[in-house]
């Protein structure tokens, strides 16, 4: 069967590879029907996610069709749409026995520390494995998984109805946690990012507000147009460390403070900073059980997924998708292949 493998930095090719075998006891055979290319799978390709080894098989936003199930699995039968949780966890390490098996000690990510989904067949552990109706398109499933992120952080940052949130970053993941924010928990929520394409997708999604980080500083504008209410909450959704130096210098007193990105570079903040404000700076990773959530907010229409896909190609176009986000990210937010 053929897969898409990313060879080693800047070089990637379509190969060959036997087709898995049955599934264990434990485990869902799927076809891949759609797949969404992350950002994730572009530091692959470039060669900056320090993770990685290659030859490396990318992608972990799937969703695809049950082919074959194990003689334990009876969740999910022959012929289900299933979408595909990639955190993959050790089971036994003191966070997996609390149940943070997203930070657990030997936390790995389908597509990254292991062989991903750009290929046509897959072997899954059957816990990773959610159903959901055929009523939801494959290219609108695909997107459970970077929901999923939002789900997580918003957790994590235990946002609420009074909360202010101030969303510095207006890619997939930034525009995923402003529909979390505002069609979930019903918090008040603007976005700040230096495209005006990003800016317009962001208004579309109904965004209180929108800010050009070019023109202004997003904590400051934000702050004036709350009336010094907000932002109660501020998420940096872009991956950058010195852009998260400025936010937190910048956070007011009681600020929750969401770190998302794998930046390597320090920061240069004094402890007195976080101390007299009483900030909270707080990390999220990947998620946490948070696909059966998500997937009730597509059917209930909570959140708008298809708001996100701006580009779609067949999985033998792949390396025009990969090609696209390189060369052209302001016209990009998501793009989706589809098998």
């Amino acid at each position: 069967m053929r897969s898409l493998v990313i060879k080693g930095p800047h070089t990637i090719e379509w190969a060959e590879i036997c087709e898995p075998i049955s599934p264990r006891q434990d485990e869902v055979q799927i076809k891949i029907k759609a797949a969404g290319i992350c950002g994730t799978d572009i530091h692959i390709l470039h060669g900056k996610h320090g993770a990685v080894t290659y030859p490396r098989i990318p992608g972990h936003e799937l969703v695809g069709e049950v082919t074959a199930v194990g003689e334990n699995i009876t969740h999910v039968k022959c012929g289900d749409h299933v979408a595909i949780d990639p955190v993959v966890s050790c089971g036994k390490c003191p966070m997996c026995q609390s149940g943070r098996h997203n930070i657990c000690h030997e936390v790995k990510c389908l597509g990254v520390q292991t062989e991903g989904g750009f290929t046509e067949l897959i072997n899954i552990k059957g816990d990773k494995v959610y159903p959901f109706s055929p009523d939801v398109p494959w290219d609108i499933a695909a997107l459970v998984e970077p929901f999923s992120i939002a789900a997580q952080i918003a957790e994590r940052l235990r946002i609420n109805r009074q909360d202010k949130v101030l969303i510095v970053g207006g890619g997939t993941i930034g525009l995923a946690v402003l529909q979390v924010v505002q069609g979930v928990y019903r918090a008040e929520a603007i976005i700040a990012d230096i495209s005006n394409n990003k800016l317009n997708l962001a208004k579309e999604m109904g965004a209180v507000h929108v800010i050009n980080s070019t023109e202004i500083d997003p904590v400051h504008k934000s702050g004036q147009i709350w009336k010094n209410t907000g932002p109660t909450v501020i998420i940096e959704a872009v991956g950058n460390s010195g852009l998260l130096n400025n936010l937190i210098k910048d956070a007011p007193p009681g600020c929750r403070i969401g770190v998302i990105g794998f930046m390597n570079e320090p920061i240069n903040i004094s402890p007195v900073e976080i101390t007299k404000r009483e900030l909270e700076i707080i990390g999220s990773r990947m998620n946490r059980n948070k696909f059966k959530d998500v997937l009730e907010w597509f059917k209930d229409q909570k959140v708008k997924a298809d708001k996100l896909i701006t580009h779609k190609y067949s999985f033998e176009d792949a390396a025009i998708g990969f090609a696209i986000i390189n060369d052209k990210p302001d016209e990009v937010c998501k793009v989706i292949l589809e098998f």
